[in-house]
């Protein structure tokens, strides 16, 4: 399985993030990790794929030349190139929420931390019982 690792750029929990990848691994083998490069999440979750012998796709943003809109621009490429078979979705901002948005929205299946389905509420955005304590609410 192909799996994107998304969460906001500061986000320095390494045991939730260790712990959310051998849930997500547990539901379905990882053969390819994706993710964007940021801080403590990517490299955590490098390490993580490394040591389980996993093929891994890194996407930087291109902060030099896109400024503060390199982030979003960076999330909607990774989505479209990586061909991911699944989101999991951790702790984030409004990047993050709208990168599960478009997975969604693209028919890509979403979990949260633990392993949880992220389903869309028309009126919040993304939801799920732990979802709803990780990702930001979306106001229309």
């Amino acid at each position: 399985m192909r799996l994107i690792i998304a969460g906001g750029r500061h986000l320095d929990d390494v045991a939730l993030i260790r712990r959310a990848l051998e849930r997500a691994h547990a539901i379905r083998p990882i053969t390819v990790l994706i993710h964007g490069g940021n801080g403590a999440l990517g490299i955590t979750a490098e390490d993580w794929a490394r040591e389980m012998r996993l093929h891994v796709v890194r996407y930087p943003a291109n902060w030099r030349e896109l400024g503060k809109k390199a982030e979003s621009i960076r999330n909607a490429f990774m989505l479209e190139d990586s061909r991911p078979d699944m989101v999991l979705a951790l702790p984030g901002g409004n990047d993050t929420a709208d990168l599960v948005a478009n997975a969604m929205g693209a028919r890509v299946p979403v979990i949260d931390a633990d392993g949880q389905a992220i389903t869309r509420d028309a009126q919040t955005g993304p939801r799920s019982a732990a979802a709803l304590h990780q990702l930001p609410k979306r106001t229309p």
